[in-house]
């Protein structure tokens, strides 16, 4: 294994070299590489056996940073994540060769995060980590915040075969990128057809192996929208919480069937004017024998029919109130 890593890194190197030297002896300066000769020996490279193979030598795993940017970033630009991804390798090949070639240059110094190039195809494929960490391959420092971001080149450069060897790098995972495009595009490109042919490809399988091996699997799964997500809301905290996260209390459910148990009254909580609405309340459900059950929502408790001692003695005070009322009123009228 070590000797074909040796090999592909080898051979792979020097077709770029050689491909990149004739195009500027041409008086092409459009660095980045677009020779189809060499796109399609590199695909014939890839598709073959395990894209490990193939990326590992050059010092990048591409799969690994496809997986996390597709699980990471949501798709809004009408783009597919990895048409986005091949945008964002682009841009690193360029940014390598532009150092290779003219390491002296005072505006290679300084990459503004807020710039045209970068705003539309590099922040869209990748994540802040992800930036932080390719860029940081060619010798870029993550500097500032808001407006001010910016990525600045440290003071100790990196070595110009080392650069040639990231810009070889990201030339082939973009053209990993295009080969699992055309790959899944005739069964209907998706962020989980996309996923899955990944995972596939890092678990060491040929490009046909692992189309076949996700095709079975996506099959077998039942399918979700893209954009869809599920956010439990909850209308008593201002948690938030992300796709697919439970919350530890989900108030918005139903209670549980419970028996609710009145509480026992006091003699000293009852005042004249309360007394009075409630025994006058009380005497109308007296007038059932049995037990009453009432259902609020999903609680169930009961009323006991049977008056308490106190309720009666004061019940039997309104009575005799009522009729010494009723007798002066009748005096007064005589």
């Amino acid at each position: 294994v070590g000797s074909n890593f040796k090999k592909n890194r080898g051979g792979l190197m020097e077709m770029y070299q050689a491909n990149l030297e004739r195009r500027i002896q041409q008086g092409d300066w459009n660095l980045v590489c677009r020779d189809e000769d060499l796109c399609k020996e590199v695909e014939g490279l890839l598709s073959k056996g395990a894209a490990q193979d193939t990326h590992s030598p050059l010092g990048l795993d591409p799969l690994s940073v496809m997986e996390t940017s597709l699980e990471a970033l949501p798709s809004t630009s009408g783009q597919t994540g990895l048409e986005r991804l091949a945008k964002a390798f682009e841009v690193l090949e360029l940014a390598a060769l532009n150092l290779y070639l003219c390491p002296w240059r005072k505006e290679y110094r300084v990459v503004k995060m807020f710039s045209g190039m970068f705003t539309h195809w590099v922040k869209p494929g990748l994540t802040l980590h992800q930036i932080k960490e390719l860029f940081g391959l060619l010798g870029y420092q993550h500097m500032g915040i808001g407006e001010e971001e910016e990525l600045r080149l440290s003071s100790k450069p990196v070595h110009a075969d080392s650069l040639l060897q990231l810009a070889c790098a990201f030339f082939t995972a973009r053209i990993e990128c295009r080969l699992l495009l055309s790959c899944i595009s005739p069964l209907g490109s998706s962020l989980e057809w996309e996923l899955q042919l990944i995972r596939e490809r890092k678990r060491g399988h040929s490009l046909q192996i692992a189309r076949d091996s996700a095709k079975r699997k996506m099959e077998s799964t039942p399918q979700s929208s893209e954009h869809e997500t599920t956010v439990d809301l909850d209308l008593y905290t201002d948690d938030h919480l992300e796709p697919g996260q439970q919350a530890e209390t989900n108030h918005m459910t139903a209670p549980p069937n419970l028996t609710y148990t009145p509480p026992k009254e006091s003699q000293s909580s009852h005042g004249t004017s309360h007394s009075n609405t409630t025994s006058s309340k009380r005497e109308n459900d007296d007038s059932t024998s049995k037990a009453k059950l009432v259902c609020v929502t999903t609680m169930t408790y009961q009323i006991n029919p049977k008056p308490c001692l106190t309720e009666l003695i004061l019940c039997c005070k309104l009575i005799s109130s009522l009729n010494v009322f009723k007798a002066k009123q009748m005096y007064l009228h005589f």
